[in-house]
């Protein structure tokens, strides 16, 4: 999902840590390190997540200007990943095991053959297809430490999250009201006050 365009519906993440005194240059070759690879259908690798240009999914050669927007540093997160349809791999399998059994005249195969068959199968029709991508923009203020993610789904937002931290060697944490409380500041009395808050139930029978 775009930053740029469309829906402005985001996740937003609190940045723990401090940044380096160099990190421009410090960001921008750890950016480049993880920029965004295709996936290669004889590669083991069944999907890839990467950075690319924001708003741009196939632009991965990033330079500072792609990246650096005054006080902010916006990007792409990309993932790819390998769907074979499942009605397409079975009727390729029936083939390929019928072709194995013939040129070896036996009736059966073993569990491995059929194991080892089925990713020479699978690596064949990668190389007729296209990969899935999906591509999130992401947003930091560099100032306020905040990540806005272009996208409330979990399992991307994971992944996210990941791949920022061994980029940039900070912590994200996901805004939450605790986390929300902690940042802006509790004093002590409220602090305790919150601790002994206990979650409530709206529905009937709960």
């Amino acid at each position: 999902m775009p930053a740029l365009k469309g829906s402005l519906t985001y996740a937003r993440f609190f940045v723990d840590g401090d940044l380096p005194d160099d990190f421009r240059e410090r960001f921008m070759k750890a950016i480049r390190l993880r920029a965004m690879k295709p996936l290669d259908p004889d590669e083991d690798a069944l999907e890839r997540s990467g950075f690319c240009r924001v708003g741009e999914p196939f632009e991965t050669d990033l330079g500072y200007e792609d990246v650096f927007y005054n006080e902010f540093v916006n990007l792409g997160f990309r993932t790819d990943r390998w769907v074979v349809p499942g009605p397409l791999l079975r009727a390729r399998m029936r083939e390929a095991e019928a072709a194995y059994l013939a040129k070896k005249g036996r009736e059966r195969m073993s569990k491995r053959e059929k194991t080892e068959l089925k990713e020479l199968v699978s690596k064949r029709l990668r190389r007729q297809l296209v990969p899935a991508m999906r591509a999130v923009d992401l947003s930091w203020s560099l100032s306020d430490g905040i990540v806005r993610f272009f996208s409330q789904a979990a399992a991307p937002a994971a992944a996210m999250t990941e791949l920022f931290q061994k980029t940039f060697s900070l912590r994200l944490v996901p805004e939450a009201p605790y986390t929300l409380a902690a940042r802006i500041g509790l004093k002590k009395a409220q602090e305790s006050a919150w601790q002994d808050l206990e979650p409530t139930s709206l529905g009937e029978g709960a």
